[in-house]
């Protein structure tokens, strides 16, 4: 059931079913793969607790129409009690939605990022721009047994504007719910080892020389530099000496 309105609701939204594809530009490895289970349990319980906090108000709220009126109170919490359940089933859906629609890809070149329902948002971000790579984990996270992998790019920290209110950083992309982050870290710093020198990443060994010289593209793209180079004129200059005073 919850599948055939998964499609359903993809198809209204129009909303891609299948995962993200590859970060264009050649790679020798490929690793696609989703949250961790348990980040599902995790959301869950914030939706269980936050649930429940509402379903308390809806009982209060009853227990004071009761005092005015048994059957008022009656019908009350009995279409309080409906509109919960329906509340919360429609939440544990989009939750699981959500889930369902978080994509992870790493390749040794790059990483891409793939989340959201209503509005989603895919991120792309290269190697060879990333400045640092952390690892945050909160006391409920800690419980569940997974944590979060924040990879900053060059620009990275968000904005604040004259409210001091804090904007999206789009130099900064989150893997959250992973079992795996330090293994995750471990691999991308490896990657980095053969993409540039080390710099605020800790130590990644001396700066290695770049593998294969320069690509045709690069090399096409030099050759129109060179020749506009060649094609450059020197300004002319007509105008008459200025005279030596004595």
């Amino acid at each position: 059931m919850y599948e055939g309105i998964k499609d359903l609701v993809l198809e209204l939204l129009s909303a891609p079913k299948e995962p993200p594809s590859a970060p264009s530009g050649p790679h020798t490895t490929l690793r696609t793969f989703r949250a961790s289970q348990r980040f599902l349990q995790y959301r869950t319980l914030h939706l269980v607790f936050g649930s429940g906090l509402l379903g308390t108000l809806f009982f209060v709220v009853t227990i004071g129409l009761m005092f005015n009126d048994i059957l008022i109170g009656l019908i009350g919490g009995v279409s309080l009690a409906v509109l919960w359940a329906l509340i919360f089933i429609s939440l544990f859906f989009l939750i699981r939605l959500e889930y369902d629609m978080r994509y992870y890809i790493i390749t040794d070149r790059s990483l891409r990022i793939r989340k959201g329902v209503l509005s989603i948002l895919e991120q792309t971000l290269t190697f060879a721009n990333i400045q640092n790579i952390s690892i945050e984990q909160g006391p409920i996270e800690r419980l569940f047994g997974i944590s979060r992998l924040v990879v900053e790019t060059a620009g990275g920290g968000s904005v604040i504007d004259a409210n001091q209110v804090r904007s999206a950083n789009y130099h900064q992309a989150v893997m959250d719910g992973l079992e795996n982050a330090e293994e995750l870290r471990d691999l991308i710093r490896n990657y980095l080892k053969d993409i540039q020198p080390a710099s605020g990443l800790g130590d990644l060994g001396q700066a290695q020389k770049r593998r294969g010289g320069f690509s045709p593209q690069e090399v096409e793209a030099l050759r129109d530099i060179l020749n506009e180079i060649r094609n450059l004129k020197p300004p002319r200059n007509d105008a008459p000496p200025a005279p030596v005073s004595t």
